[in-house]
């Protein structure tokens, strides 16, 4: 009996040695050669509901909020030249685009379209930005007004990315000899940052906007600041009241 019962623990203890044994090989073999997750393949595949979305991914978009336009400005700058630009604002906390496209149409008094002009940027959630076109032509043709249409040509993307903590300070303008609004963009984070894109709006003691331009910053290292000026070539007859400037960066690049 005493016999019997050492065999079976033999038996038992050499079980237990093979069932962890091939435990263990068939952990490495899922752990080296399971699929990868394919969250960021592009696909609908496996249980996604949508493209990299549902199931074990982020969960798809059902209702993303619409872009809003805040408002839109039309400024002449020569007889038949105008420029156009518009205070955009993503409120979708996690959504947006890599490829954001929209379009300027212009009207006369008679609400006569003159003149459109097309562009693109990158939209990321919670921006709020301006897109700003400039030198538009339209035939020396006068125009009253401005309006942005907004063209969605690709899917919302889930981003949950850290944004850069890029701020601008020291803003000052002065008119003579020719307009020169500046700033100082500071870095705040550890790392260096690349293509800043920076936008200054000048508005008059009404609000509105009364001029546009923007620059870019191509890299500025972590801890680190740079001066950035905006010019116009002539001087202007009415002083603007407050300035305010945009700086962004895109968050879908690496």
């Amino acid at each position: 009996m005493a016999i019997l019962n050492w065999r079976i623990k033999k038996q038992i203890i050499s079980f237990l040695i093979v069932a962890v044994f091939v435990g263990g090989v068939i952990g490495i073999f899922l752990y080296f050669y399971s699929p990868s997750p394919t969250c960021f393949d592009g696909k609908q595949n496996q249980e996604e509901t949508g493209v990299d979305c549902g199931g074990s991914c982020e969960p798809c978009i059902i209702n993303p909020k619409d872009v809003v336009v805040l408002w839109t400005r039309v400024i002449k700058i020569d007889e038949g030249l105008y420029e156009a630009a518009s205070l955009i604002e993503n409120p979708n906390l996690f959504y947006g685009l890599p490829v954001f496209k929209y379009n300027f149409r212009l009207y006369d008094d008679r609400n006569i379209l003159v003149a459109t002009r097309g562009g693109q940027t990158f939209l990321n959630p919670q921006d709020k930005f301006v897109i700003f076109e400039t030198k538009i032509d339209t035939g020396r043709r006068d125009v009253s007004k401005a309006v942005a249409e907004i063209e969605q040509t690709t899917p919302w993307e889930y981003l949950d990315k850290e944004r850069p903590s890029v701020i601008v300070s020291r803003k000052n303008f002065s008119n003579e000899p020719f307009p020169v609004a500046s700033a100082y963009l500071f870095n705040q984070s550890l790392f260096s940052v690349k293509n800043i894109y920076a936008y200054v709006v000048l508005s008059n003691k009404d609000g509105n906007a009364m001029a546009v331009s923007s620059t870019r910053v191509d890299s500025l290292s972590g801890e680190s600041g740079k001066e950035i000026t905006f010019t116009w070539p002539v001087s202007f007859s009415e002083l603007p009241s407050t300035s305010e400037i945009f700086a962004r960066i895109n968050l879908f690049e690496d």
